[in-house]
């Protein structure tokens, strides 16, 4: 009896683990944790006000590393939306930022280039969209998902390309 106790225990644990791994990731709220990387930069993901946010930021970086942070990625849906640049430094300089709506208007490209600042892209997407789409590297490498700050819990995702619901519940 006692070994069936046991048993049922441990299976009753490992199926609860397994339901809490499977939570999707709350995007909803600023991520109010600071960077994870000692000053190194990170990336912010949120919904809030019925547009999406991502912002890189190395704010904590100044004098601590005399190197600029190449953030790059994407962003992908299965409807058109509306994309706009907001803290981006423009022209050709060496932090210069940019970002590049798809063809299709289903997605975007960005590249920011940055150090001591922040830099931020926000986009809406239509009801049509389901899912949101991320790839997201740091200096050309796959970012190190502690590094990917997402809602106001601050969760980390599981791996550098992720996918969000598109219109989150509140």
């Amino acid at each position: 009896m006692a070994l069936r106790f046991l048993a049922l225990a441990l299976f009753v644990g490992a199926s609860v683990a397994t339901a809490r791994a499977a939570d999707p990731i709350d995007p909803v709220g600023f991520p109010k944790k600071g960077d994870p990387g000692g000053g190194v930069g990170a990336f912010r993901i949120w919904h809030e006000g019925g547009a999406w946010h991502l912002r890189t930021s190395t704010e904590n970086s100044v004098g601590k590393k005399d190197k600029i942070m190449v953030f790059t990625g994407s962003v992908r849906t299965e409807a058109k939306m509306t994309v706009e640049g907001n803290k981006l430094e423009k022209g050709n300089g060496k932090t210069s930022d940019a970002f590049t709506v798809h063809a299709d208007g289903k997605g975007f490209d960005f590249v920011f280039k940055t150090y001591g600042a922040v830099d931020q892209v926000d986009f809406k997407v239509p009801a049509a969209a389901k899912s949101l789409k991320f790839k997201l590297l740091i200096d050309n490498d796959k970012a190190p998902t502690i590094r990917i700050i997402i809602g106001a819990e601050g969760a980390h995702p599981e791996k550098n390309e992720f996918t969000l619901p598109a219109h989150p519940k509140k």
